[in-house]
């Protein structure tokens, strides 16, 4: 934790203080479920669908804050691999500054791509999906592609596309088999929009670099 950027622990401490609060209270628990986990059967016409497009827009973003209590595995998991990349994917967005605004748009953008693809490869489903995993992988494709000097060069770059194929591999195709086999509920859509989200908004966001020695030095 020592030296992380404050924007990238207050976002691990709000998502921990969401999932105590779920986990000490059952009736908060139904609440935060029913207003934030993303169940892609509300987002078309029904008893249950949403009455207003803002009102659809909590389970969007706020799914990412979401984790599956009273078992710490999930949130533990997640955010031990956020505070890792956290740091460094806040690193490339401050290198001209407003690294605080550039990474929490990336993070609950991805976020949203996490929750467009659950909805989408799962129409009228009611089994919701919760979680930072989406947003995470995205957070991981900002960090390949930012490990050159701009994303076209780190999409050229033979090694960064076998990081990015092994990834996808784990967290997707790995994730996939885990959930037809009853191993662990793993929302693969959500991994697989996550990462995506993440290559499409990283040119966006990440500021164009003037100089870049690598990231070895």
């Amino acid at each position: 934790m020592k030296g992380l950027p404050a924007v990238v622990v207050a976002l691990a401490a709000l998502i921990v203080g969401v999932y105590l609060v779920e986990a000490v209270s059952v009736g908060a628990r139904e609440a935060l479920f029913h207003a934030l986990a993303v169940i892609p059967a509300r987002f078309q016409p029904g008893p249950d669908a949403f009455h207003s497009p803002v009102e659809a827009l909590g389970p969007v973003f706020g799914h990412a804050l979401l984790h599956d209590a009273p078992w710490p595995l999930h949130v533990m998991m997640n955010m031990l691999i956020y505070l890792q990349i956290g740091g460094l994917l806040y690193g490339r967005f401050d290198e001209t500054g407003g690294g605080a605004w550039r990474f929490l748009a990336f993070f609950f953008g991805s976020a949203a791509a996490s929750a467009a693809a659950y909805i989408l490869i799962n129409p009228g489903s009611e089994i919701p999906a919760v979680g930072a995993s989406g947003a995470i992988c995205g957070m991981f494709a900002g960090y390949l592609l930012g490990a050159r000097r701009n994303w076209r060069q780190a999409l050229g770059d033979p090694a960064i596309r076998r990081m990015g194929f092994w990834f996808l591999f784990i967290n997707v195709g790995l994730a996939a088999l885990a959930r037809i086999t009853g191993f662990l509920p793993i929302a693969w859509e959500a991994h697989l929009g996550g990462f995506v989200g993440g290559v499409l908004l990283f040119p966006f966001l990440a500021p164009r670099r003037a100089a870049f020695a690598g990231p070895w030095g």
